[in-house]
């Protein structure tokens, strides 16, 4: 077992980070226990509490890497026009996903608690996302008020995931990756071309 005098607060904490986020992508959210990440770093699970308040506090931190890796991907879509990129960030989110399942699912399966409030620093990750296809609504629609784009990006996104869960946890054989690109197209055509963003 390692001494805490071998690595500064900082390291251990970077350290635990690394473990847990291993623990996640080889077996999910089951494998996320303390006792886990505390043999795999050769620290006492005191130790780990000492660099986190509770492992409510480390998920969210889990969650926020994740969450800056896809907004990361995203921001690197090229796209000549509105339409085009909504297809691309939305391919980019399901790409995403599929490639990193375990931690992307951690996002929506690990709860906060019910009086909890997520904190600033971790709603303004979330709200980046939201702010790329905000963008291209704003665009296909200079009228919207930002008020009105976030709530069409936010029904967008939701639908796009709904994708997502559905096509990435069935079990029905005849669906692969193909099914999600497919899907997302077809979503977005309807999306624009049926006129969902001049509905307000």
């Amino acid at each position: 077992m390692a001494r805490r005098g071998h690595h500064t607060l900082e390291q251990i904490r970077n350290m635990v980070l690394i473990a847990a986020e291993e623990l996640v992508i080889e077996g999910g959210m089951p494998q996320l226990r303390v006792r886990n990440i505390a043999l795999k770093i050769g620290y006492t699970v005191g130790s780990i509490y000492m660099v986190f308040d509770n492992m409510n506090d480390l998920a969210l931190h889990i969650k926020g890497r994740t969450l800056d890796d896809l907004a990361q991907q995203m921001e690197q879509v090229q796209c000549v026009d509105s339409n085009q990129c909504l297809e691309k960030l939305a391919n980019c989110y399901i790409e995403f996903a599929n490639n990193n399942y375990n931690r992307w699912s951690m996002i929506f399966e690990q709860r906060m608690p019910e009086d909890a409030v997520a904190p600033e620093w971790y709603q303004q990750k979330v709200d980046a996302i939201y702010a790329l296809f905000e963008a291209q609504i704003a665009k296909l629609n200079p009228a919207l008020s930002a008020a009105k784009c976030k709530q069409i990006a936010l029904t967008f996104l939701a639908g796009i995931h709904g994708i997502c869960v559905f096509m990435l946890t069935t079990r029905i054989g005849c669906l692969n990756e193909n099914d999600l690109q497919e899907s997302v197209t077809l979503l977005i055509k309807r999306f624009v071309h049926d006129s969902w963003v001049n509905v307000y």
